[in-house]
């Protein structure tokens, strides 16, 4: 059964990648204005991004005492890349770090550090947004949104730390004959969420997620001065970054799709790049980073698990019966 979710799920994510690409003349063109070292240095920075967004992971893993390796959290990432295309993908690396639990770990102590490692993100995307902001000189409104995220990440942690929220929601399975068998569940998704939802757990994802956000702003700005005379400043492209990242994060569509690339193409226009190449710019960003996304963890999947792919165990053959045996068995009968 676990072996046909992951090859649904994946049928499904190469779909959506190929939906991406739906219109390559734009990125072929784009590709075939860098130059080599350009482009090298985009697959070089892509690269990073991955290899700090899967340390991060592998970070929180520990951080709830989980008896995973760093290097297996990390591969766990990677290989989940394979389904990024798909909203929800990011369940298949909790999934994926299961198998590296040596049969102890579950989806309810994977699938905690995935609720904070997104809320450690949003704090982090937050204060990359009012940076961009007041290094930008935008309008003073435009602090509500990353203030706005940065409470929401702070009452959600308050609310996984209070006692009678968690005693309130234990009752509330409890009652009903067809949530009780939760209730463990649920306790000991808890008290992983509580593990995570330190300071000294979140202080360093968060870190990890501001050097990501980083790595992203190059990104851009290689983008920009590649398909554009007049390119981004740092500062601007801090700001695009942040505000785009906010709407993916905020806005309840499952895995961001429009949203990133309308708020990019936006933001891009707001601060002074036209709306064709800003169109050009986005749909570019968005296609290269899902494809380098899925070529990786495609690749890792089926180096690091391709057990689950593929069906190894041989079916038992029994013996047949010998004669005596089977006259036995009818005596017996009559």
């Amino acid at each position: 059964m676990r072996r046909m979710l992951v090859l649904l799920v994946l049928a499904i994510a190469f779909g959506c990648a190929v939906w991406a690409f739906r219109d390559p003349d734009v990125i072929t063109t784009t590709l075939s204005r860098l130059s080599p070292t350009v482009a090298f240095m985009l697959l070089a920075l892509l690269g990073a991004n991955e290899l700090i967004k899967g340390l991060r992971w592998a970070w929180y893993l520990r951080a709830a005492r989980l008896p995973i390796r760093l290097f297996d959290g990390l591969t766990s990432y990677l290989a989940a890349q394979a389904a990024s295309a798909v909203p929800g993908g990011a369940l298949l690396s909790a999934r994926l770090a299961e198998e590296h639990g040596d049969g102890q770990v579950r989806l309810r102590h994977t699938t905690p550090p995935l609720l904070a490692q997104g809320l450690g993100d949003l704090i982090a995307v937050s204060l990359v947004a009012a940076t961009g902001i007041a290094l930008t000189a935008q309008s003073s409104l435009q602090f509500t949104v990353p203030v706005g995220g940065v409470l929401v990440a702070v009452l959600a942690v308050a609310a996984i730390r209070s006692e009678r929220i968690a005693s309130a929601l234990t009752q509330a399975l409890g009652k009903r004959r067809l949530t009780r068998r939760i209730v463990p569940a649920e306790e000991d998704a808890r008290r992983t969420l509580l593990l995570l939802c330190r300071p000294h757990a979140l202080g360093p994802g968060i870190a990890a997620s501001i050097f990501s956000s980083l790595i992203a702003v190059a990104i851009l700005l290689l983008l920009a001065d590649a398909m554009t005379l007049r390119g981004l400043g740092p500062h601007e492209a801090l700001y695009v970054h942040g505000m785009t990242m906010l709407a993916h994060l905020l806005l309840p569509i499952p895995n961001g799709f429009g949203t990133s690339e309308l708020s990019l193409v936006g933001l891009l226009n707001v601060v002074g790049i036209g709306f064709a190449r800003a169109t050009a710019i986005a749909v570019t960003y968005r296609a290269l980073g899902l494809g380098f996304r899925t070529m990786v963890g495609l690749l890792i999947l089926v180096l690091r698990y391709h057990h689950l792919l593929v069906e190894l165990r041989r079916r038992p053959v029994t013996a047949p019966a010998s004669a005596p045996a089977l006259d036995f068995a009818v005596e017996g009968q009559d």
